[in-house]
């Protein structure tokens, strides 16, 4: 709200207050010329036309309300009594149905099936203890998952399924054993992920000997000594020489841990051996083109083969035998 007020030169009483809040320019400027002329008729004397603000407070008492975007504040409150109310019977009527979902839907029933024959069904139970007469609504999967492995390292993953009100069902997956193996008098399948499971060897499965020497005093099993990258080398090592190099019959298998090698001897009594930090392809390949170019592997006197050295193949023949073995047994402290 502006106001407009008419001065004489020698009088500081307003002669006339126009209300233009709502005027634009151009009508301001042709009421103060109309008034201007008016008034030169009458006095002699010049006028002076002063426009100023109405003091702020004075409006905002005179207004009953205020609008923003035709939102009345006056009509509505969050805070009036009727939603006070309203957002108190919300929260106890929350807190009434969160008390009989933690009472009641508690876990009771745990059901756990294995897909393999490496998962301890025992250690299993054992390590989802815990979560009896938990919530069943705060279960997490990675939760459950993590407290398996704590205990069996070889678990890979599981499914959780709720059934509601108080049961879980949980179906595991473990690793895939790759070899047998015996340490310290006791047999082991070594799964994909280097961990050593205490299980009668299976058919099904090579034997690998681990040159190392392990305490007697220290616990195996379901635990992981190695990094899981060799013996996934060595998985697919065998595999691509039986692949490449035909009828090749494999007799044993040592894995080197202090050394990272791998020394696999055939039937014939051939050793060959692979280093497990070189590049495993290029090994490969050098003795696939020596089998085929040079000399068959299975057919020769060949009782030495190394596949160390970038671009080289060291080997000894049944001539040299003797020094052979002599230097072999010297070197890996063979008895």
């Amino acid at each position: 709200m502006m106001k407009v007020e008419l001065y004489d030169k020698k009088c500081v009483m307003p002669w006339k207050i126009f209300n233009i809040k709502k005027m634009n320019l151009e009508k301001i400027k042709d009421l103060i010329n109309k008034y201007t002329k008016k008034n030169k008729r009458k006095k002699p004397w010049k006028n002076k036309l002063i426009l100023s603000k109405m003091d702020q407070t004075t409006f905002i008492k005179k207004r009953k309300s205020i609008k923003i975007n035709n939102f009345n504040f006056k009509k509505f409150s969050f805070f009036n009594k009727a939603n006070y109310l309203l957002v108190i019977f919300v929260i106890i009527i929350a807190s009434f149905f969160y008390a009989i979902i933690w009472t009641t839907f508690k876990v009771k029933f745990i059901e756990i099936v294995k897909q393999d024959n490496i998962t301890n069904m025992t250690i299993a139970y054992k390590a989802l203890d815990k979560y009896r007469t938990k919530s069943i609504v705060h279960i997490d999967k990675k939760d459950i998952l993590k407290s398996l492995k704590d205990y069996q390292h070889n678990i890979k993953n599981i499914s959780l399924k709720i059934s509601l009100p108080n049961t879980l069902k949980i179906r595991i997956e473990s690793y895939q054993a790759l070899f047998n193996t015996i340490i310290n008098n006791k047999t082991y399948l070594i799964t994909q992920n280097w961990v050593l499971v205490p299980h009668v060897n299976s058919e099904k499965l090579k034997n690998i000997n681990i040159i190392k020497s392990f305490d007697k005093n220290t616990f195996l099993d379901y635990k992981i000594f190695f990094n899981t990258e060799f013996i996934n080398n060595i998985s697919f090592i065998i595999k691509k020489v039986e692949e490449n190099i035909i009828d090749l019959n494999i007799e044993s298998i040592d894995y080197y841990a202090t050394e990272r090698e791998l020394h696999i001897k055939t039937n014939n009594k051939t050793i060959i051996i692979f280093n497990l930090n070189s590049n495993i392809k290029e090994q490969i390949e050098k003795i696939t083109i020596f089998n085929k170019e040079q000399q068959n592997i299975n057919k020769s006197n060949i009782v030495y083969l190394d596949l160390r050295i970038k671009n080289k193949i060291f080997y000894c023949t049944t001539e040299n035998e003797y020094q052979c073995y002599k230097n072999y047994k010297s070197v890996y402290l063979i008895k």
